[in-house]
């Protein structure tokens, strides 16, 4: 019986055969039903040669391409239905009668396992769409072994019509098992009502979490240029506590210290008696590209990749119109000694930044109640979250409940302790070091990374023209990005990318990061070996990233700003 099924694979192109071929062999495999071998062989053949492709088809269009995928699996369902019904079981039949377990389903996520996912129950083996699907396949392999429902809530065109659901169905080799489907359904009710994570909201699968309690997960490469404004649910998820369950009904800000008249506001306070203003801005945690520092020596902290950063539309009222409200002027400020603004949130995270930042209505400081145009999630700091343009993200405080003008900086880890200050490379541990006294990091280096081709990529250059290299570039402080210098050879030489989204912003005003692009041509003596492709990014003020990570790393793994290196495989034509 596998050597009928292997006979469908060399009959015909491959890919849309071998799928069906494995769903035949997965429900012989159960003991469901029994074809003679002539008969399975003669099916087995007819299939590969109904969607035989030439190597032409493969450069069709989109469109074309889902056309004609669709029409091929069609064809299929009709061969496939005749050989089951030939052993007396419906081809709908069989596929009810193979039942996965979760685990087993988590264990497909490679081509050489087979990638299968899950759909409203039911169990696909999508291995051989992969190639083919529309969005491209380093997307729809972030699904491997999960559930594709929360993927086509971003891309929603998945709904526009019936066509992705009929391929599905084409592929289903079988339903989750019903113990499963309820433990899941019941997931959130089955936690321990002790457990203070209990009611944290869901995540999108596609984060790739670095721990689940509290959350610490980063947006993957894939998808973290697919838009220039990240989309709510792929944000990058930086949490110390359990996420607050608040009531914005009866939510109050509670603004008081120095120089000003103690003030409670609500949010329909600050809906109404404020100014609404919008800002769009890049946020990036202090501890982006923290892996890299990790290959020289193990640092403190979670080990993001580059994903743990993120850019949002957001709206809300500025703080400079708030501290003015309750009383605050520069006069005052002088006068009180106001040297800080602290944030206080509902979980008991602390911060503060330097009250020229707040009061300056060009620092665009914001109160921010929406994201995105929309409520701000949970996970992002519902109801209300300061937004710190240009400052590192454990300073745009979420939760907020609290604001406190003062001589002092904010107090506890996350503005006094070692969490967020940098020591010198030489610095291994917290011995005789008053750390209370080292600064902490509020705008951040200019930062580049390279988006695609990802690490590994093999590239060819066969009737393909050059190599397109694209990323993201970013500086703290409003600082714009005024060159990207990209190497294909690590650093000898260099191309100068070009600036797209985001590069119309003001250059001391420049909140968001840049998006950028270049094409390169591959040296015909570099064919058949590996490169390295290489970004640095220069901002405004000429600030440039450093070459190498020795220099700069720290115990704490903070503002890895190095120059970013991508490794590929440029193929031999």
């Amino acid at each position: 019986m596998r050597a009928a099924m292997a006979a469908v694979a060399a009959r015909g192109s491959g890919a849309l055969a071998l799928s069906s071929a494995r769903m035949l062999a997965c429900t012989a495999g159960t003991g469901g039903f029994q074809l003679p071998p002539r008969q399975l062989h003669a099916g087995a053949t007819a299939c590969a040669r109904s969607v035989h492709t030439s190597p032409s088809a493969a450069g069709q269009n989109t469109q074309q391409s889902g056309s004609s995928t669709f029409s091929a699996l069609a064809g299929l369902s009709a061969l496939g239905a005749s050989l089951f019904a030939a052993a007396g079981v419906s081809f709908s039949e069989q596929k009810q009668q193979n039942v996965f377990r979760r685990e087993e389903i988590a264990r497909h996520t490679t081509m050489d396992t087979g990638v299968w996912v899950t759909y409203k129950g039911k169990v696909y083996d999508i291995t051989d769409f992969i190639a083919n699907h529309p969005g491209g396949a380093d997307k729809i392999i972030l699904a491997a072994g999960k559930d594709v429902e929360a993927f086509w809530h971003i891309y929603r065109q998945h709904y526009n019509s019936d066509t992705p659901l009929k391929i599905m169905e084409e592929l289903q080799i079988g339903v989750l098992h019903p113990d499963d489907v309820k433990a899941e359904a019941a997931q959130k009710e089955a936690l321990d009502k002790d457990n203070p994570y209990a009611k944290d909201p869901d995540r999108h699968p596609a984060l790739k979490v670095h721990a689940k309690t509290p959350c610490n997960a980063e947006t993957p490469k894939q998808l973290l240029a697919d838009q220039y404004v990240t989309p709510a649910e792929l944000w990058f998820v930086r949490n110390h506590h359990p996420v607050p369950d608040i009531d914005s009904k009866t939510w109050k800000l509670c603004v008081k210290g120095e120089g000003i008249l103690e003030t409670k506001l609500t949010l329909e306070d600050l809906k109404t008696r404020f100014k609404k203003h919008e800002v769009t801005s890049t946020i990036q945690c202090g501890g982006n590209r923290r892996s890299g520092l990790d290959q020289i020596s193990k640092t403190a902290g979670t080990g993001w990749d580059t994903g743990a950063i993120s850019t949002a539309v957001w709206s809300g009222v500025l703080l400079s119109d708030v501290l003015q409200y309750c009383g605050l002027t520069d006069e005052s400020c002088e006068t009180a000694g106001v040297k800080h603004v602290q944030f206080q949130a509902e979980e008991g995270l602390q911060a503060s930044i330097p009250v020229e930042k707040a009061i300056r209505r060009s620092g665009d400081v914001l109160l921010a109640y929406e994201m995105n145009g929309e409520a701000i999630p949970r996970d992002h700091g519902f109801p209300v979250r300061v937004i710190v343009p240009g400052h590192v993200g454990v300073r745009n405080v979420k939760w907020l409940n609290t604001i406190i003008t003062s001589a002092e900086e904010a107090t506890g880890p996350w503005q006094r302790g070692m969490a967020y200050k940098g020591f010198s490379p030489s610095v291994k541990d917290l011995k005789g070091i008053q750390v209370d006294k080292i600064a902490s990091i509020q705008e951040q280096p200019v930062q580049s990374v390279i988006l695609s081709p990802m690490e590994g990529t093999a590239v060819s250059t066969k009737e393909c023209g050059p190599v397109t290299i694209s990323g993201y570039a970013y500086s703290g402080g409003g600082r714009g990005i005024v060159r990207v210098d990209v190497s294909i050879d690590g650093g000898k030489t260099w191309e100068t990318a070009t600036l797209k989204e985001g590069s119309e912003q003001d250059l001391n005003r420049a909140w968001a990061w840049t998006f950028w692009e270049v094409d390169v041509e591959i040296p015909p003596e570099m064919k058949g070996k590996k490169i390295e492709v290489v970004c640095k990014a220069t901002d405004a003020s000429y600030n440039v990233q450093p070459e190498s990570v020795e220099p700069i790393w720290n115990l704490r793994g903070l503002n890895n700003t190095s120059w970013h290196r991508v490794p590929l495989q440029v193929e031999v034509d």
